[in-house]
C-alpha cells in the first residue's frame, strides 16, 4: 500500500477532490460526521451502562468525542516521527492526525441500541427472521440478512443509508472510509465468525459490496489483511479510551472503590505517589491517573506502530490482532490486568445485565413490527402504500425518510427495517416497544 492513495482526498462515490481554504479534506469530514443524525442519537445510546441518569457517566457520543481526541493525539505523535515519509506522498503529520481524529469520530456511528447486547439480539431475531418469513416469501434476499455488526452498519450509513441516501451517504473522502474498515471482508467470510458463531465482525453487508470494492481499490488496498494503517490507530485509540473510561464510569457507579482504581491504574500512569497525594478528591485524582495513563499508552502504541509499519503497509499484520497486542513489556500487562477487570467486573454487573435481557425484548418487539412492513412493501406489485394494509401502511409511516423507496431490491427494503430499528436511541426503542404493546 502507497501513502498517495492511502490519503485518497476524493469524495466518495465519484467526486473529485475539492480543495477548501482553510480546511483540510479530513476536517470536513469530521464536520459531516459530527453534523449528521447518526452522530447525534450516540449521545443517548449505551456505552457499557443502559439508560444511565449520571450524567458523568459515558454515553456513546462522549466515548466517541473521547476516542477522538486521543486518537488525534495518536495519529500526530506517529506522524512526526514520519514527516519524511509523509512529505514524499504530500502529506503533514496534522493530515494523519485529521484523519485519524475523522474515523475516530465515526468509529461507532453504526452501534445499535444497547450497544454490543443489541447487536446480538439483532443478529439472533434476523437469522430466525430469515429462516421463517423470508425464506417464506418467495423473495430473492440476501443471506447476510442474517448477520448483523455495528461495523457494516456504520459503513452503510457513511456510504448509503444517511446524508445524501443511496447517493453516497456522507459522501466523505475516499481515505476516511478506508480508514473505517476494521475487518475487511463481508459477514459470509469465515473471517467474520467468532467463538463458532459466523458473521459477528465484519464491515460490509451485500448491499454495499460495490461501495467496498470501491473504497479498497481508491485506496489500494492490499495484501492477505489489508487494512489502512489508520485503523491500526483508530482501533488503539478506542482500545485505550474504554479501558480508561469504563473503569472510571465504574468508580462513579460505586461498582469499584477509588482504591481498587488507583491500585490497577498507578501501574500504566506511573505518577509519583506524592504528585498523586498532592490531589485533594477523588475526581483529581481519577483525572491525573486516567490523563497520564492515556500519555503512556500513546506513547507505546506509537512505538509499536513505527516497529511494524512496513508489515501494516504490505498488509502482512496477524488477523486479529490490533496494535495493543503487538506492544510488550510491563505496560501492556498492566494494561491488560484493566481490561480484565473490565470484563469480569463491569461488563457482568446486575445492573447492566438486567438492562441487557431486558433489550432483547424491546429490540425484537420493534423489528417484528417494522420487518412485517418493509416485507409488505417488498411484496407490493405496485409500492403503492395507501393500497397496502392498515398495521404496514401506519408502520412505514413511522420510519420517516428510513422509509423503504421504490426501485430498491428486495433485500434493500428489508434493511430499511433493519436501519431504522438500529438507529434508535435506547430511550426512544424503550418506549417506541412499549407504545407497540399498547403500553
Amino acid at each position: 500500500m502507497e501513502w498517495p492513495a492511502l490519503f485518497n482526498a476524493g469524495r466518495f462515490p465519484d467526486l473529485a477532490p475539492r480543495p477548501a481554504a482553510g480546511r483540510n479534506p479530513f476536517q470536513i469530514d469530521q464536520d459531516r460526521i459530527v453534523f449528521s443524525r447518526p452522530f447525534r442519537r450516540l449521545q443517548q445510546k449505551t456505552q457499557v451502562h443502559p439508560l444511565v441518569s449520571n450524567p458523568h457517566v459515558r454515553n456513546r457520543l462522549l466515548h466517541t468525542l473521547e476516542v477522538a481526541s486521543i486518537g488525534r493525539s495518536l495519529g500526530f505523535a506517529v506522524g512526526s516521527e514520519m514527516k519524511a515519509e509523509l512529505a514524499a506522498a504530500g502529506q503533514t503529520p496534522d493530515d494523519l492526525g485529521y484523519l485519524v481524529q475523522a474515523v475516530c469520530l465515526a468509529h461507532d456511528i453504526g452501534n445499535p441500541p444497547f450497544g454490543h447486547a443489541g447487536e446480538e439480539v439483532i443478529s439472533d431475531f434476523m437469522a430466525e427472521w430469515l429462516a421463517g418469513p423470508g425464506a417464506a416469501s418467495g423473495l430473492a434476499l440476501d443471506a447476510d440478512l442474517a448477520c448483523f455488526d455495528g461495523n457494516a452498519q456504520g459503513f452503510r450509513i457513511l456510504t448509503a443509508a444517511d446524508g445524501y441516501r443511496e447517493r453516497g451517504g456522507l459522501q466523505l473522502t475516499f481515505a476516511s472510509l478506508a480508514a473505517f474498515i476494521k475487518y475487511p471482508w463481508d459477514g459470509q467470510d469465515p473471517r467474520a465468525a467468532r467463538d463458532g458463531r459466523p458473521g459477528v465482525k465484519f464491515n460490509a453487508f451485500a448491499t454495499e459490496a460495490k461501495a467496498f470494492a470501491a473504497v479498497v481499490g481508491e485506496c489500494g488496498l492490499s495484501g492477505p489483511l489489508p487494512r489502512h494503517p489508520a485503523v491500526w490507530l483508530m482501533e488503539a485509540a478506542d482500545d485505550i479510551t474504554y479501558g480508561l473510561a469504563d473503569l472510571e464510569d465504574a468508580v462513579e457507579l460505586q461498582i469499584l472503590s477509588y482504591d481498587q482504581y488507583e491500585a490497577l491504574v498507578l501501574p500504566v500512569a506511573r505518577v509519583d505517589r506524592e504528585r498523586l497525594a498532592a490531589e485533594d478528591s477523588v475526581p483529581q485524582k481519577l483525572a491525573l491517573l486516567r490523563s497520564r495513563a492515556a500519555g503512556q499508552m500513546i506513547g507505546e502504541l506509537k512505538k509499536g506502530f513505527l516497529e511494524n509499519r512496513e508489515k501494516i503497509l504490505a498488509g502482512e499484520m496477524p488477523v486479529r490482532k490490533g496494535l495493543l497486542d503487538l506492544c510488550d513489556g510491563a505496560l501492556r500487562k498492566a494494561f491488560d490486568r484493566i481490561r480484565t477487570t473490565n470484563r469480569e467486573v463491569l461488563y457482568l454487573h446486575a445492573r447492566k445485565v438486567e438492562f441487557e435481557i431486558g433489550a432483547r425484548d424491546t429490540l425484537e418487539k420493534t423489528l417484528a413490527v417494522f420487518l412485517e412492513a418493509c416485507l409488505a412493501y417488498a411484496q407490493s406489485a405496485d409500492k403503492d402504500v395507501a393500497r397496502m394494509k392498515l398495521r404496514p401502511r401506519q408502520a412505514l409511516s413511522l420510519m420517516q425518510d428510513y422509509h423503504p423507496r421504490a426501485g430498491m431490491t428486495a433485500s434493500e427494503t428489508i434493511r430499511c427495517a433493519v436501519d431504522f430499528v438500529a438507529g434508535m436511541t435506547d430511550n426512544y426503542a424503550a418506549t417506541l416497544a412499549a407504545r407497540l404493546r399498547g403500553l
